[in-house]
């Protein structure tokens, strides 16, 4: 299933008067690139909650945001660090001098640092903790997921309509592409029998040389190569398998180096204009792709 890379989801966890709440939010990024905003007691499951994470998000900007609340007697011990305080007031006491301020540092200054004072839990209130971490984020996947799938699927419809515009286009230019080499060839033959004598040249060798300057122009190779690239783009959108978002990519680039190429060998002003309409789905497809896991 295609699946945008932008989303957020919410999981939530409770039990024994602690309820973990996990906020999911990702953005369009090369690789997987995971951030954690927690409460100090809950940062130390980061490499839990990054490899959860890994494991249903493939690449991206992931921001996972954890949150706490407890019931009043779920709450224990603290721990004082006593050179965070010394370091702190040490620090104020020179602020206060630089400032010119006459008041001095007082315990009540420190305890607004949460350096110097840290909750202290049990094991078994940590191991509760790590659980709820994990079944709330999980639980945020789940709905991330479910939101990615929906924008994934809108994305899909958009470029399937692109794409075919592209192949609409691009029939527009094999119908006026048809005969062109004869044509020019035929011009070109005309021009130089206007230009010189009959005796001035080999009517043979002036054969091979317009057929290859004619042969030139021909974008009957170009124009199957972007069929095929075509197709294999809409085939990628309906059976999706894995990072998907890179395959598009490269078919994208493949796409236009053949409309350029169309552009650059085709004599016909209205092929040019259309190779322009071409290249401009091209380019709306790469910024929907960017959006792609």
């Amino acid at each position: 299933m295609i699946q945008s890379m932008t989303g957020f989801g919410r999981g939530e966890a409770s039990r024994d008067g602690i309820t973990i709440t996990a906020e999911l939010r990702t953005l369009n990024n090369r690789f997987f690139d995971f951030g954690l905003r927690a409460p100090r007691g809950l940062l130390n499951f980061e490499s839990e909650m990054r490899e959860l994470c890994r494991k249903n998000i493939e690449r991206g900007k992931v921001s996972l945001i954890l949150s706490e609340h407890r019931s009043g007697e779920l709450f224990t011990g603290s721990r004082i660090d006593a050179e965070a305080a010394k370091r702190i007031a040490d620090d104020l006491s020179k602020l206060s001098q630089e400032l010119g301020l006459n008041e001095r540092v007082n315990l009540s200054h420190l305890l607004y640092f949460p350096d110097v004072v840290t909750p202290t839990d049990s094991p078994e209130i940590t191991e509760l903790q790590l659980q709820l971490c994990r079944e709330a984020t999980e639980a945020a996947t789940v709905d991330l997921s479910r939101m990615r799938a929906t924008e994934g699927k809108n994305l899909m419809h958009d470029m399937l309509s692109r794409t075919a515009e592209i192949q609409t286009t691009l029939g527009e230019v094999i119908k006026l592409q048809a005969g062109l080499p004869t044509r020019a060839f035929d011009k070109l033959k005309e021009r130089v029998k206007r230009m010189t004598k009959p005796e001035a040249f080999d009517e043979y060798r002036l054969e091979m040389e317009l057929a290859l300057i004619a042969d030139r122009l021909d974008i009957t190779e170009e124009c199957v190569r972007l069929e095929g690239h075509i197709g294999a783009f809409n085939k990628t959108l309906d059976h999706p398998t894995g990072q998907v978002g890179k395959r598009l990519g490269f078919l994208l680039q493949e796409m236009n180096r053949e409309a350029n190429t169309i552009s650059s060998k085709t004599s016909s002003i209205e092929i040019s204009h259309l190779c322009v309409r071409i290249r401009e789905e091209i380019e709306r497809l790469r910024e929907q792709v960017q959006n792609l896991e």
